[in-house]
């Protein structure tokens, strides 16, 4: 064999090695666990290849899909949006200037739950070719919650409400030893046109309360947890009665019997309606009773129910 031989088998067997060795290397990177982002802010998607010597950006593309929705796609040197999705127009971007570093990520503004779903990452160079598919979810914060409460003599009725919140939360009434009363509560989660959630969460007491409970909202996506300390104080007035005695004269004569007997008679109707009057005058003020309220830790007021 002579040496030119030799020569054009080396290069070949070196070219097979060369282009093995860029097919190897060649893997583009994105998150292993589904990435999370927040309703109404930007999300970062993730997605990094090997750029190598041979890297030229006229001869990379790079495309976002969801299934096949077109998000955003780059070739030829630039953005080429035609094809774009409406539901992510003016709101996708790439990194040009970190692609020669191999930065594919596509910056995602003004999320909605609308962009829920698997996110994949195309990227195509001298190098080679890949693909790959990860999971976006969405998320939001829920917002101080609002306290309304009514109050009588005979119950106090709480009721709490968050409203704007994703995913659903987990809600839990705790009394003041800490222990669970979720059971004597009432909660109601609707949605709205965005598909947030707004919570209603009512728990009744009975008869006077003095004590203080607790409201504990989680959002288990975000890691958040909502604790609000309600303090109840109730407040008796007493009012009394007075009664009136009569007594009579045994020592007076029988002829004057009969119209005093009458007169005491008459006293006793007018006392029993007096008394009377007085035990629902009494029951009026007592479904007056104040109720004084502290919540999470704030100056408390005096509501009173007429």
């Amino acid at each position: 064999m002579s040496w030119k031989s030799w020569v054009t088998q080396i290069c070949f067997v070196s070219l097979l090695i060369i282009k093995a060795s860029y097919s190897v290397e060649f893997e583009i990177s994105v998150p292993r666990e589904p990435q999370l982002a927040i309703v109404g802010q930007y999300v970062v998607l993730d997605c990094s290849f090997p750029v190598g010597k041979a890297w030229d950006l006229d001869n990379s593309v790079i495309t976002w899909q969801r299934g096949l929705e077109v998000i955003h796609s780059f070739y030829h040197g630039q953005d080429q949006l035609d094809r774009q999705s409406s539901h992510y127009t003016n709101r996708t971007s790439l990194y040009h200037s970190e692609m020669k570093r191999g930065n594919a990520s596509l910056r995602l503004d003004r999320t909605n739950l609308g962009d829920k779903g698997d996110y994949t990452c195309s990227v195509s160079t001298l190098l080679g070719s890949k693909t790959k598919t990860f999971a976006l979810k969405l998320a939001a914060y829920y917002p101080e919650p609002h306290l309304k409460f009514t109050a009588s003599s005979r119950d106090v009725e709480l009721l709490l409400t968050s409203q704007g919140g994703y995913p659903r939360p987990s809600v839990h009434w705790l009394d003041d030893s800490g222990d669970d009363v979720t059971n004597n509560t009432v909660t109601n989660i609707s949605e709205d046109t965005q598909g947030l959630y707004t919570v209603f969460s009512t728990l009744n007491l009975q008869g006077q309360v003095n004590e203080t409970i607790t409201f504990v909202l989680k959002n288990k996506a975000l890691g958040q947890e909502i604790r609000r300390e309600i303090t109840l104080h109730s407040a008796n007035e007493r009012s009394s009665v007075e009664k009136g005695r009569i007594s009579g004269d045994n020592k007076k004569r029988w002829t004057i019997l009969v119209p005093i007997v009458t007169f005491v008679l008459l006293l006793f109707v007018l006392l029993i309606n007096h008394h009377l009057s007085t035990k629902h005058h009494q029951a009026h003020k007592s479904s007056q009773t104040p109720l004084n309220v502290l919540y999470n830790g704030e100056k408390d007021k005096t509501f009173r129910n007429i």
